[in-house]
């Protein structure tokens, strides 16, 4: 499972590194700390999940319209 910095989850996602602090701080993203260190760390497969989590939400609304 490759883990991925803010930065390079940002890039991956499209959206500034700020952002993806943001959904982290809101719990919408899910990050783990390094040991003894403050460096967030995103797993690919939390990347994955976020993508899932949004895409049903967004074909909702839409249904919901």
């Amino acid at each position: 499972m490759p883990l991925h910095t803010v930065e390079e989850a940002a890039e991956l996602m499209k959206v500034s590194p700020d952002t993806v602090r943001e959904w982290v701080r809101s719990g919408r993203l899910r990050a783990s700390k390094l040991a003894g260190s403050k460096t967030l760390r995103i797993s690919t497969d939390d990347i994955m999940a976020f993508y899932d989590a949004n895409e049903t939400r967004a074909k909702e609304e839409k249904t919901h319209a």
